[in-house]
């Protein structure tokens, strides 16, 4: 579900300078991952195991992605370097879909007031 950014009582000036500078900060991340960082905790099914009691094994921590309908990408990340670099990663993604939302949020309000989107210099 998309934020929903207040902008009806914004200026259109305000508006204008905004969306420039959500352009210049819009450049792509060369780390940018669309997946969920996920960490888990498991039980392994032997009866005298520890997890049988409630201390569950982990955490493990997972990337997953749903590439297409029945097409899912899921691997265990084994080392605190892959850890780190997938959950940064992932909030690269989310940060830039967040800019590119407000950008697209203030061209249909710019559309609203019947402005340009692309306003001559």
């Amino acid at each position: 579900m998309a934020k929903v950014f207040s902008l009806r009582r914004t200026s259109t000036l305000a508006l204008r300078q905004r969306k420039a500078a959500l352009l210049r900060q819009l450049a792509v991340p060369p780390d940018l991952l669309r997946a969920s960082y996920v960490e888990r905790f498991t039980t392994c099914g032997k009866t005298n195991c520890a997890c049988a009691q409630g201390q569950k094994h982990g955490p493990f921590y997972y990337l997953i992605s749903n590439l297409a309908p029945g097409h899912i990408l899921k691997f265990l990340l084994k080392d605190q370097t892959q850890q780190q670099s997938a959950a940064q990663g992932v909030r690269h993604y989310q940060v830039h879909c967040e800019r590119l939302e407000e950008l697209s949020q203030i061209n249909a309000q710019l559309l609203r007031r019947g402005e340009p989107l692309n306003p001559e210099p």
